[in-house]
């Protein structure tokens, strides 16, 4: 019995042993794989914390480089904006300066063509006047002469303009002229017409047609035309030009 109850208590012993023995591998194990699952998990954290610290790394210097682009950005859009005002300013002014540059040569364009109707103008009121004053002085010759001084005083500017006319250039002359017009108030002599013809010819070393011509108007004296071209010998120019003349000496004493 005795042995039997020692059996028992060897056999629990033994099996007690067993288990601890197996509950020491269990254990052995367990905490094995909890250590292996333990630093592979604190190794994955390890390395979530690399990438996560890396990616925070990677993110700073992005914002970084985005913090660096935005200032460029801001400097470039800033230099644009002054570049754009400094070019309006500049379009402005020069805008503004062709305006006024238009403006004035406008202004002096309306002041030229002022002054050029008003020389126009004056001009022309000069010769009306000196119509008009040609007119008169013929109309008192007229009434205060009689028919015999006006004859006397024709034939006076004519012998004037025969004896003037040896010494004028005729080389102005066109070589295509034919034909000179004697115009004259009265009928000339045949003397006259041979005198004004033979100086005419000589100067010209051709021979011209002599046409005589009578004109009231001019008021004694002799006019010679060559087609467009006039040598004025009447009384009407020499009365024109006596009083333009005096017109001018007139205004010179004026300014002096």
């Amino acid at each position: 019995m005795n042995e039997l109850g020692l059996d028992i208590r060897m056999m629990i012993l033994s099996g007690l042993g067993l288990l601890f023995v197996v509950c020491g591998v269990i254990i052995f194990f367990l905490h094995r794989a909890l250590v292996a699952s333990t630093e592979g998990a604190v190794h994955r954290l390890n390395e979530e914390i690399t990438k996560t610290t890396q990616k925070q790394s990677e993110l700073t210097q992005k914002l970084r480089k985005a913090d660096e682009e935005l200032t460029r950005r801001q400097q470039e859009a800033k230099e644009l904006a002054n570049k754009m005002r400094a070019d309006a300013e500049q379009e402005s002014k020069s805008e503004r300066d062709k305006i006024i540059q238009k403006a004035r040569a406008e202004g002096e364009e309306i002041i030229a063509k002022a002054q050029h109707a008003t020389e126009k103008m004056k001009k022309e009121l000069e010769k009306q006047m000196d119509i008009k004053g040609v007119k008169f002085a013929m109309q008192i010759l007229n009434e205060v002469m009689s028919e015999k001084a006006k004859g006397a005083l024709d034939q006076t500017l004519i012998s004037e303009f025969v004896a003037r006319l040896k010494n004028i250039d005729m080389t102005m002359i066109p070589s295509d002229v034919k034909a000179v017009d004697v115009i004259t108030m009265n009928t000339i002599d045949a003397a006259v017409k041979s005198d004004i013809a033979k100086i005419v010819n000589e100067k010209l070393k051709r021979d011209l047609e002599i046409v005589v011509k009578n004109d009231p108007k001019i008021g004694g004296g002799v006019i010679l035309k060559f087609g467009s071209m006039a040598l004025d010998g009447s009384l009407v120019n020499s009365i024109r030009e006596k009083g333009i003349a005096v017109q001018e000496e007139l205004e010179r004493q004026v300014i002096v």
